[in-house]
């Protein structure tokens, strides 16, 4: 297919998938109501500390905006802050090289919500130490790793009661009676440090005027031994279950207002994709796109397209956080046996429930796993925060014993056509059996016989051993070595990140031959150019739109990479 016909298409602004790139006006025309929907929106809006939970692409972004924007223009609603923390990692070259990192990050959180409040209502306090246009070249040097001392005086002055008391007057100024803050992006993942600071500053914020909400994974988000969930914040899930009796009403709502009646797609072929996105919204939306630009016959062959690449796509995600952090590789390699055993087990469960009675087959898509080793709950959790596994509530059977029930993703059972033992493609009658009853009980599992017990032995950690004496680390937080008290070097993912060669990125061999001409190798030679786009024009047959394009998928990849 020919790049042209790719960009007309891509460049629609109805198949854009992410809330943050959409504009005010399209979020507001587009975003169409459902009963999820607007219980979440009453959550957003409401008294008190909210935590709103779901892996990435299941709306947490979209929902924030639009309760932002809802109040914004109502005088009757509490006063909005959106604020957003998607460039956190750029602070994580500190932790491994200043004392005062958690200061540092303190005060960048801080520094965001204030220039927010300043530019949003008018507010700011002139007593400080320091003004606003100070506040935000802060912000912007903290990113590019350029804190000097002459920072010194936001790290000592701001504070707490400040943001308190300017957050109070923007609300005065304004005429409302309180205030909801959208902290959107909030799951610090890869920086434990930086992620128990962040719930300790959500906690403190919390006031009568001011209702924090935080949008967070529901695997790896650590809060901290001073946050408690259901006491200090009320956790609301954003991610719906596939077994729901609202799902199809909720995803084909998220995009009836925005495509309308133009969608040229069967509609049973629209309710198995709905039911691949496993309850990701920005899943379906780019089923939608490469259904619609498929150059491929039929519905079959398209169909069976876009679920193999998303399967892979999915798998390579996951496999992703190795990548960003190496210690996990181990982890996550096994991860990888777990969910495709997984996916092995209920197949082989339906496909007996068909022999047996095919006229009365009920589907099931639950595993229940009994007695899941203590050393698995990283790895468990790394699965539920890519999307790959959805977590049911644990049923107890025994004496301090549960049976942990998960759902694999749908597109993965339906790749390997674990409901079905038809060899060839009927959409109808695959979309009965995903309509049709489930059985009442998950397949039954015990997690050794999943995963053998030499491989549960080999869950463990990645650790590099010290530089000095090569002796092996003895925990993931060692900071020295135990033997000869030599600093131990930690894994940065920000420097994984910059380090990444251009070469290796998901660019078309065209793109790659375009940058191999350039001087630029890595990721940090792009970021620290001053006009990269104006180097990629000087390589023959590039112009402005396809170098603009250039720097666009490096930037979003980058910007995927530290997200």
């Amino acid at each position: 297919m020919s790049d042209k016909l790719n960009l007309s298409l891509f460049d629609e602004a109805e198949y854009e998938e992410r809330a943050d790139y959409i504009t005010k006006e399209d979020l507001i025309s587009w975003t169409a109501t459902s009963k999820h929907f607007d219980n979440i929106q009453k959550k957003l809006i409401q008294i008190g500390a909210k935590l709103i939970v779901g892996p990435r692409g299941t709306g947490k972004t979209h929902q924030m905006r639009c309760a932002y924007f809802s109040c914004k223009n109502d005088a009757n609603r509490p006063l909005p802050l959106y604020v957003s923390f998607n460039h956190y990692l750029r602070l994580e070259t500190y932790l491994h090289e200043n004392s005062n990192a958690i200061d540092i990050f303190h005060a960048w959180v801080l520094a965001k919500i204030v220039v927010e409040c300043a530019g949003e209502y008018g507010v700011f306090f002139e007593d400080l130490g320091f003004n606003l246009d100070f506040l935000k070249k802060f912000i912007l040097d903290i990113e590019k790793q350029k804190y000097s001392e002459a920072y010194s005086i936001v790290l000592s002055e701001l504070n707490i009661n400040i943001v308190q008391e300017l957050i109070e007057k923007a609300i005065d100024k304004n005429d409302r009676k309180r205030a909801v803050i959208f902290l959107d992006d909030a799951a610090l993942t890869f920086t434990n440090d930086y992620m128990i600071e962040f719930f300790d500053i959500f906690r403190s914020l919390k006031t009568i005027k001011i209702s924090p909400k935080a949008s967070v994974y529901p695997g790896t988000t650590q809060y901290g031994p001073r946050f408690h969930v259901g006491q200090d914040a009320e956790r609301v899930d954003i991610w719906m279950n596939v077994e729901d009796q609202d799902y199809l009403q909720f995803m084909d709502a998220i995009v009836s207002t925005r495509f309308g009646k133009s969608l040229d797609i069967d509609k049973d072929i629209r309710e198995l994709l709905m039911y691949a996105a496993f309850g990701i919204p920005r899943s379906y939306i780019m089923y939608l796109r490469s259904y619609i630009d498929s150059d491929r016959k039929g519905q079959q062959s398209k169909f069976n397209a876009i679920i193999s690449e998303k399967c892979t796509n999915i798998m390579n995600e996951y496999r992703s956080i190795a990548q960003k952090m190496p210690q996990y590789n181990k982890i996550i390699n096994i991860g990888d046996e777990l969910i495709s055993e997984i996916v092995k087990t209920i197949k082989a469960f339906n496909h007996k429930k068909i022999d047996e009675s095919p006229l009365d087959f009920k589907k099931n898509i639950v595993i229940g796993i009994d007695d899941v080793d203590t050393k698995a709950e990283r790895m468990i959790k790394f699965l539920i925060e890519a999307g790959i596994l959805y977590a049911q509530d644990d049923v107890s059977h025994g004496t301090e014993r549960k049976l942990r029930r998960f759902i694999p993703h749908l597109a993965l059972l339906i790749k390997e056509r674990a409901l079905t033992k038809s060899k060839g493609f009927n959409a109808a009658g695959l979309l009965l059996i995903l309509k049709g009853p489930s059985e009442k009980h998950p397949v039954r599992k015990k997690f050794d016989r999943l995963l053998s017990k030499e491989k549960i032995a080999e869950i463990s950690l990645d650790l590099p051993p010290c530089s000095n004496c090569e002796t092996p680390r003895i925990t993931e937080g060692q900071r020295y070595c135990h033997i000869c008290g030599t600093a131990l070097l930690e894994s940065s993912t920000f420097k994984n990140c910059m380090s990444t060669k251009l070469t290796d990125l998901p660019l078309s061999d065209f793109q790659k031959r375009v940058v191999e001409k350039t001087k630029y190798l890595t990721i940090e030679d792009v970021l620290s150019s001053d006009n990269t786009a104006a180097e990629l024009r000087k390589v023959k047959g590039v112009g402005d739109k396809y170098s603009a394009k250039i720097v666009g998928k490096i930037n979003e990849w980058t910007n995927e990479f530290l997200y």
